[in-house]
């Protein structure tokens, strides 16, 4: 199935203050796409971009958002200051995306990740095991448009899908968007949400690929940027 991404300017802006956390026919479907960007932009400018790198072939759009962070989040230091734990994990599992937070056009991929070391803030409150949500993934159309309001469904022409159409794949994302990948192991940066009254029980990675590094000759690399991080500092 031919992919069409959708890039959406909207102004997002992530006000987090360290991790505080809670807080994002195929004529018509083209038509459709254009309208929810002239929702979010006064230009109502598409662009074809880069498709991200993810698992699911079946998706038949990519929704992607450009968003403006509080802090530059392209800086490991200062993102490793907005942390509450950096941890070594192993993805055991993928789980489904789902919406944490109602009427926001973000979902949040979820995994289960075994937790190999703590190398920052061991304060020995991190399980062995943890449920970590991601910003970003895979979900239904009909999933996608239950997050909109009456007025927003009628303004995009999302109303009048098709039973065939709802149950389409779609992938919804910003450009901090990265896959983890089953069985490998990453280093992350992680905010504790489990206390958080929408993501209860869950660690996250507010800032996606910006927080997750691999090990390359004894160095912390980004998986995004390259960026080293030195959490000596």
């Amino acid at each position: 199935m031919k992919k069409l991404m959708i890039f959406i300017t909207t102004a997002l802006l992530i006000t987090l203050a360290g991790c505080s956390a809670s807080n994002s026919s195929k004529d018509n479907n083209t038509n459709i796409t254009k309208d929810l960007t002239k929702l979010d932009t006064d230009s109502g400018n598409i662009s074809i971009t880069k498709e991200p790198e993810y698992s699911n072939n079946d998706v038949a759009r990519v929704i992607s958002s450009e968003t403006s962070w509080a802090f530059d989040i392209s800086d490991p230091s200062v993102v490793l200051e907005n942390s509450d734990y950096f941890l070594k994990v192993r993805v055991k599992t993928k789980e489904k995306t789902e919406y944490f937070v109602k009427n926001t056009i973000m979902p949040s991929s979820t995994y289960n990740l075994e937790v190999l070391d703590v190398l920052k803030n061991d304060d020995g409150t991190v399980p062995n095991n943890i449920k970590l949500a991601v910003e970003g993934g895979i979900v239904s159309m009909q999933d996608y448009v239950n997050t909109m309001d009456e007025d927003t469904k009628k303004k995009t022409k999302s109303d009048k899908l098709s039973k065939k159409e709802l149950k389409e794949n779609v992938m919804i994302n910003d450009e901090s968007y990265y896959e983890l990948k089953q069985g490998q192991e990453y280093y992350i940066l992680v905010c504790d949400l489990t206390n958080d009254e929408n993501y209860k029980g869950y660690y996250g990675i507010r800032e996606g690929g910006y927080d997750v590094f691999q090990e390359k000759n004894g160095e912390y690399v980004n998986v995004l940027t390259n960026h080293i991080l030195d959490i000596q500092k």
